[in-house]
């Protein structure tokens, strides 16, 4: 690749998170001046683990970060799931999770993949905090931006990684509403610096429309409440520690104390689970990349190696056109949506099979593909009953 920082053009992508910290990384080698904006004061941490694989993988690989993401994943461990009682139903084994995936898989905290990301960028790329785009005018050579800080400023590219509530795509593609899909349902995450429950496990516990997940993350501990909400836009005026508390505090087990700790956690996730569907990710010089132009939603499980996959991608396929920034992004999305259409479609089947089962029975008939499985047949039926597989 090149190292001459001016040939290429200039690009602003919006978004410190993992689509736009690969971007950054791919274009900056790529000979582009980048600059970075992200509307958070800092580098965000927290969230849970998630099974890093497929395009990702091979894209991690490609940038040279795959040796750090393999340093940073966790041990693989059994999954205890239980009722709503906290009784055990079955053990899912570490070695089956693992040989569902059918691909070299890493277990790792999202979060250290930013963190992994930024240490490959090494102060090279000018990172903005606390600032996002307030405007952007496109004509045939460029966009002209205005930023939150009231800097105006001139680009060849603009790339929208700020996530399932872009901003970018709101300004140049029109309100969320157009393009956003609500499954449904709740989705809660936060962490802990001590677990209530056993920790030598992953702890799930399900009925029907809610489940709540306790996982290890290395020193801390991630909660996970997830529910099907019959009132969405109550549920989500309503603070989290209310709104878990409403739906979950007929439960025992760990319940009790984990809805206790709901009350004081410092920061956490709560929001709906959705999906983005767009006709299009690229208007003229501006590009969505990552959750801004295809989020998948929590049930696809895929969402961080989707957004490497695509970002690193983006940036071979603007090399392909030097000068023709509107025909690579063209290119790109003929060559990307197919493999993010997939994982939607993944996500909405593993919804009901495996996060947010609708009945008992189908509750009972995930128990029973998780008590069998354990050699090449089962395997093969559980990952297609669940859609597991890596789009290609």
């Amino acid at each position: 690749m090149s190292t001459q920082r001016s040939e290429a053009g200039r690009a602003l992508i919006v978004g410190a998170g993992v689509a736009g910290l690969t971007a950054a990384l791919r274009l900056h080698r790529g000979g582009w001046e980048v600059l970075v904006v992200e509307k958070a004061s800092g580098n965000r941490n927290g969230g849970t683990w998630i099974s890093f694989r497929g395009v990702g993988y091979q894209a991690a690989e490609r940038l040279g970060i795959l040796p750090q993401l393999i340093e940073a994943q966790l041990p693989w461990e059994d999954i205890h799931m239980l009722d709503t009682d906290g009784r055990l139903r079955v053990v899912w084994r570490a070695a089956t999770q693992l040989a569902l995936m059918n691909e070299p898989t890493l277990h790792i905290p999202r979060d250290k993949i930013a963190d992994i990301l930024l240490d490959a960028l090494d102060g090279e790329v000018k990172i903005e905090y606390g600032t996002t785009v307030s405007s952007i005018t496109q004509d045939e050579s460029g966009a002209e931006v205005v930023l939150s800080n009231g800097v105006s400023d001139r680009f060849d590219l603009v790339i929208g990684a700020d996530g399932v509530n872009s901003v970018v795509r709101e300004l140049a593609f029109g309100p969320e509403a157009e393009f956003r899909t609500d499954f449904g349902d709740l989705l809660a995450i936060y962490n802990l610096e001590r677990s209530p429950v056993d920790t030598g496990v992953e702890h799930l516990l399900s009925g029907v429309g809610r489940m709540i997940a306790v996982s290890r993350l290395g020193d801390t501990f991630s909660v996970i409440f997830l529910w099907t909400s019959t009132d969405l836009a109550g549920d989500l005026s309503t603070d989290l520690s209310k709104a878990v508390r409403r739906r979950f505090e007929d439960l025992g087990w760990a319940v009790p104390a984990l809805l206790k700790e709901a009350e004081a956690v410092p920061s956490a996730y709560y929001g709906p689970v959705s999906q983005i569907k767009m006709d299009t990710w690229s208007q003229g010089r501006v590009v969505l990349v990552g959750d801004a132009a295809w989020c998948t939603g929590f049930y696809a499980g895929f969402g961080a190696s989707l957004a490497v996959g695509g970002a690193d991608l983006l940036g071979d396929v603007l090399e392909r056109h030097p000068g023709d920034i509107p025909t690579a992004l063209r290119e790109w999305e003929a060559e990307y949506r197919p493999i993010a259409l997939k994982v939607q479609a993944q996500a909405r089947r593993g919804r009901e099979s495996f996060f947010l089962p609708p009945t008992e029975f189908a509750i009972k008939l995930r128990t029973i593909f998780l008590w069998i499985a354990g050699n090449s047949v089962t395997t093969r039926l559980l990952r297609l009953f669940m859609g597991v597989r890596s789009p290609k």
